[in-house]
């Protein structure tokens, strides 16, 4: 199976809803193959060529997953007041406000349910503080699964590189049970091309997939735009990065 990697777009950190129309107008898999290796100035025999890769690797960059943002300041800021946070601090100083100076006598159980509702404002900051780092550890394990290399048509002979030196235009050949690392539009396939994609949809089953876009939208394509991560078939298939 042989494939080219497409993707031209810079890396993006942050998804926004400039990302979100870029992707809702992604043609790539609507362009025929012939005005593909104009764009991307890579031949379907030869690949590209090397004296290309490093302005390629200085315009576009490595081949690996931008991290978002840590934004630290923001995060905390959310786990102490989002949600209900804010009416909990709220409701537990004016309770305690209540208690003293305001009680005459002060009254124990203004003293008691203030410090309840203060303990449940520390507590579900806690909680979100928990689920951020849980969903955290979930997206860095899915990011350790991409192959560390590929095979690729360079100069007209086959060879291996790095996933993360893949550049646009890269000619990609996967066989049974390897993974993508870049988004493809895939060249040659066999008949029985199947791809794995439960990782990133929860859906166990297998998909048959072809060499052309049947429709518009990217999103509801059945060709494999979006790119998945295994292909389950016998023979190796050939793929533009």
């Amino acid at each position: 199976m042989v494939w080219i990697r497409v993707n031209t777009s810079p890396p993006i950190a942050v998804v926004s809803h400039g990302l979100y129309l870029e992707i809702a107008e992604f043609q790539w898999h609507l362009i025929p193959l012939p005005e593909i290796y104009e764009r991307l100035e890579t031949s379907p025999t030869t690949g590209l060529s090397s004296d290309k890769l490093p302005q390629l690797l200085s315009q576009y960059g490595s081949n690996i997953p931008t991290p978002p943002p840590s934004r630290l300041l923001h995060k905390l800021f959310m786990y102490f007041f989002g949600g209900f946070g804010s009416l909990l601090l709220a409701g537990g100083i004016l309770v305690l406000i209540a208690w003293k100076p305001l009680g005459n006598p002060p009254a124990p159980a203004n003293a008691a349910l203030g410090s309840v509702l203060l303990l449940v404002f520390a507590v579900q900051a806690g909680f979100n503080a928990w689920q951020d780092f849980s969903s955290s550890k979930v997206m860095n394990s899915i990011m350790s699964m991409l192959p560390d290399k590929c095979l690729v048509l360079r100069d007209g002979s086959q060879s291996e590189v790095l996933s993360t030196a893949l550049v646009p235009g890269d000619i990609l050949y996967v066989r049974l049970g390897e993974k993508i690392a870049a988004d493809i539009r895939m060249l040659e396939v066999s008949m029985d091309l199947k791809f794995d994609r439960s990782v990133l949809t929860g859906i166990p089953p297998q998909y048959l997939d072809h060499l052309d876009g049947n429709l518009t939208g990217i999103q509801e394509n059945r060709s494999p735009r979006q790119p998945p991560l295994i292909p389950l078939t016998r023979t190796t298939s050939k793929l533009a990065v």
